[in-house]
């Protein structure tokens, strides 16, 4: 049974593939069209994320019509039912927004059969008459996030919460996992969103919303949570694990705290301390909803899911309450894993296999060696190849020396963490070193970069849950402290990514060698890109990146390159 699951709906489009339950392909279409996040923020108007469907199915070397069916991750049938009862005193212009997108949901699946916005190129593999064949199911979208994060845990049960903007109408879902099912247990909808709450002050703060979030979170380790007692009535927290969101107050952020920052303009004290009281009431609020119905529902076991559990500082929390014996975040917690969510519904309801086989979150593209060289030649320039076991010796030394360098091998991670597979990484050794990476990407200078870190060696530098996708905050030990100064945040803490030999062979032998010849096996690892683009896809956007930027060498496919010194 093939099943090719697809999200579009808002933002983060993307593809996934399944077959007989294994999970064979999943990627961002932003990977493809070189548009952060596939397209600027446009709720209420669908497309096909015609890139990254091809892109699944050339990988597999299926077509269109070997498909089972189409899974998509929003049901327009809830989300037109959801506004019934909500007529009065709804601004026209939005209800007219939400009813295009009807039309245009409908009107999605006919597009694609007919053919339209289908480039020649790909036509070999996605037909208009094969696309008119295959059935197309829709699916809500929080039950794709909870099934993105339940169905590819490994587990048989487990209480799994939902947490972002919206979907249909649905903004925090909790929900029973047990066997074959998701059973609801619980839901907050419009306008009670942790997420639309934190994507405000992300714009009040002067970033862009529903992208720049990560930067308030950030940002808050600088800051004191001073205005906590304003954000306790704009987020307020009611018995039974319920909470509201006071629309009306977080408007007016700019009368009742400061007013708004321009973006580009300085970042004062002020701001730092909004964006730290905005941190801790989301941490306080998930905490209060998840800790009530571990309570009641006995489940020792999590699954996260939704942009909001991106917030690798409240998922640090959440894992130290001790209320559960294991937490799985789905790496791509964003609206892009709930193509694999939806995918993973329609298996199912086909009889198909309950958990979904993930051999690694390494899902997206790769190129082989005869792809890289013709890169290399195309920019006129000699590689050195070198075999598997020299390249690890070769990186390993040039970053003991100070470098930076650029990794591009196998395939592209899944989400939107860098995993080591498309990173830049240095010594975490080097006080200046997040400052000299934040500059070669036009960050932020608060910006905090992530360590990496073999497995046995975790408990040496850190005290925190342990993860393979820097999805949680640790403490930096202070005895390492002055051992990976780049690595540690303004608070002491620290997005850790654990490599194991099974997880990244690759990587692991690198952090060996490195730790060889420095006597401390932390690496920093950012991602491959620079701002406001996505990660690069290919060999020549690497390459690009890697010759107009101050990164010292590269590491790609087979081969190595480095500029002079």
């Amino acid at each position: 049974m093939i099943v090719l699951g697809v999200n579009s709906y808002f933002e983060h489009p993307s593809a996934a593939l399944l077959q007989d339950g294994r999970l064979l392909f999943a990627a961002e279409d932003e990977r493809f069209t070189g548009i952060k996040h596939g397209r600027r923020y446009s709720p209420y108007r669908s497309y096909f994320p015609i890139d990254a469907v091809y892109r699944a199915l050339d990988h597999a070397d299926l077509r269109l019509s070997d498909v089972d069916e189409i899974a998509y991750s929003y049901h327009r049938w809830s989300h037109l039912r959801s506004l019934r009862g909500c007529l009065t005193g709804r601004r026209l212009s939005s209800l007219r927004e939400e009813l295009n997108a009807f039309a245009n949901l409908a009107n999605l699946a006919e597009s694609l059969r007919s053919g339209y916005d289908v480039p020649q190129r790909y036509r070999h593999r996605i037909r208009p008459q094969d696309a008119r064949r295959v059935p197309f199911r829709e699916w809500p979208h929080h039950l794709s996030h909870a099934a993105s994060a339940f169905f590819c845990s490994g587990w048989d049960e487990a209480l799994t919460v939902v947490c972002d903007g919206a979907g249909e109408n649905a903004c925090t879902s909790v929900f029973a996992g047990r066997g074959r099912r998701l059973v609801p247990v619980a839901q907050e909808t419009v306008p009670d969103s942790l997420g639309i709450f934190y994507s405000l002050v992300t714009q009040h703060l002067g970033f862009e919303p529903f992208s720049d979030e990560f930067k308030v979170m950030g940002l808050a380790a600088y800051g004191e949570p001073r205005f906590s007692t304003e954000f306790r009535r704009i987020v307020v927290l009611l018995p039974g694990g319920r909470y509201r969101v006071d629309v009306r107050r977080l408007r007016a952020l700019g009368r009742l705290v400061t007013a708004a920052r321009v973006p580009g303009a300085p970042l004062e004290q002020v701001h730092k301390d909004l964006a730290a009281s905005a941190q801790r009431r989301l941490e306080e609020a998930l905490e209060h909803v998840i800790a009530h119905y571990a309570k009641t529902t006995g489940l020792r076991k999590l699954c996260l899911a939704g942009g909001t559990f991106l917030n690798c500082v409240a998922n640090g929390r959440i894992a130290r309450l001790g209320l559960f014996d294991d937490i799985f975040v789905q790496p791509a917690a964003s609206d892009a894993g709930t193509a694999v969510g939806a995918a993973a519904l329609s298996t199912i309801r086909r009889g198909g296999s309950t958990q979904v086989s993930v051999p690694s979150y390494f899902l997206g593209t790769e190129y082989d060696d005869d792809a890289v060289e013709a890169a290399f030649a195309m920019a006129g320039v000699k590689p050195e190849r070198l075999p598997e076991h020299e390249m690890a010796g070769r990186l390993g030394d040039r970053l003991a020396r100070g470098r930076i360098a650029a990794v591009f091998r196998g395939r592209m991670e899944f989400g939107p963490r860098a995993l080591g597979n498309r990173s830049l990484l240095a010594d975490a050794a080097v006080p200046d070193m997040r400052d000299r990476l934040n500059r070669i990407k036009g960050r932020e200078d608060f910006r905090p970069v992530a360590p990496i870190v073999p497995e046995n060696a975790f408990d040496e530098f850190f005290d925190g849950h342990r993860n393979p996708y820097m999805l949680f905050t640790s403490t930096v030990r202070p005895a390492a402290r002055e051992r990976i100064p780049a690595a540690v945040h303004a608070d002491g803490t620290a997005r850790v990514q654990v490599v194991s030999a099974q997880s990244s062979p690759f990587l692991d032998v690198l952090l060996r060698e490195f730790g060889a010849r420095t006597g401390s096996p932390v690496l920093i690892n950012t991602s491959f890109n620079v701002r406001g683009k996505p990660i690069v896809e290919s060999p020549q956007e690497a390459l690009a990146c890697f010759f107009t930027s101050g990164i010292d060498c590269i590491a790609i496919g087979g081969f190595f390159h480095e500029k002079d010194v």
